[in-house]
C-alpha cells in the first residue's frame, strides 16, 4: 500500500468486496494510514482479508457440495496467485 500509484485512488481496496473496509476507506486513505503508522490501517487490513477468507471458504465449500470445485480449482489457483 505504500505505493504512490496508490496516492490519489478514490476506489476501495477490492470493488467486488462488501466489507466494511472497503465499503468505506478509499486505497488512498489506507495508503496514508499505512504510511503513517497508523494502527487502524491494521485493523482495517485484517478486516478485509478476514472478509475474504470467509467468502473465499464459504465458496469453496459450495463447490465441493455441489461436485464443482476441480472443475473450478485451476481458474481459482491462478486468481489467488496474481496480485493486485
Amino acid at each position: 500500500m505504500f505505493n504512490t500509484k496508490y496516492e490519489n485512488d478514490d476506489s476501495p481496496i477490492d470493488p467486488n468486496c462488501g466489507c466494511h473496509t472497503c465499503q468505506n476507506f478509499s486505497r488512498a486513505y489506507m495508503r496514508h494510514l499505512f504510511k503513517a503508522e497508523e494502527m487502524l490501517a491494521m485493523r482495517l487490513a485484517v478486516i478485509h482479508n478476514l472478509s475474504f477468507y470467509n467468502r473465499l471458504f464459504a465458496d469453496i465449500r459450495k463447490m465441493l457440495d455441489d461436485g464443482t470445485f476441480y472443475e473450478i480449482y485451476p481458474a481459482l489457483a491462478i486468481k489467488l496467485d496474481m496480485r493486485i
